[in-house]
């Protein structure tokens, strides 16, 4: 129903099989966010019920039925330098639509609560998206979890670099809120369009 409204739909929900994705490709789904997280070296240290490869193939998968790609990661999770530029190139294979950076939120209760994040300044995320610009350029990259956090007061270059940022809400925090990004948005001297997800 919601496709007689023009609406492009777009999920997160984790592992498809093949038959579970060509029904939801029939009722009308687009796209399907299924994020790398990290590189495939650093994967083991985040991750013990399932692989990489395992992600990739998913993706691949999917990429075959017709489906469009949301895929990134999330930094400052432990990870090297060198761990940022594997997962961005892996990325690059992939050839995702749209690549949503994150940045680590420790929450507590999870085994990343207490982790040290001070090496996430604004300079480091912003060479990050960069780099993701540069080496994937036909894609949507798209600044999610942490922007608050990390760019308060950066955002006239943050958004030189993206191509959206996302508001009002991530999987586990809550973000700012609509109204507050528009006005961060104006303030910064950029115009903006809404998409929901």
């Amino acid at each position: 129903k919601m496709k007689e409204t023009g609406t492009h739909l777009c999920c997160s929900i984790g592992f498809l099989t093949e038959k579970q994705a060509r029904i939801l490709k029939e009722a009308g789904l687009d796209r399907i966010n299924h994020n790398l997280n990290s590189s495939r070296a650093f994967y083991p240290n985040i991750c013990s019920t399932h692989t990489f490869d395992q992600r990739v193939a998913n993706i691949k998968m999917l990429q075959g039925l017709g489906y469009e790609i949301c895929s990134g990661g999330i930094i400052g999770m432990g990870e090297s330098k060198e761990d940022v530029v594997d997962m961005l190139l892996e990325l690059r294979e992939i050839n995702p639509e749209a690549i949503p950076i994150n940045f680590l939120l420790p929450i507590e209760g999870t085994p990343l609560a207490h982790k040290d994040t001070s090496g996430l300044t604004p300079e480091y995320g912003l060479k990050v998206l960069a780099l993701a610009r540069l080496l994937v350029p036909q894609a949507d990259i798209r600044c999610a979890a942490g922007r608050e956090v990390y760019f308060k007061g950066e955002e006239k270059r943050l958004l030189s670099v993206v191509n959206s940022i996302f508001a009002s809400g991530y999987l586990t925090e809550d973000g700012q809120g609509i109204e507050d990004t528009i006005k961060v948005i104006e303030d910064a001297g950029f115009t903006y369009e809404i998409e929901s997800a």
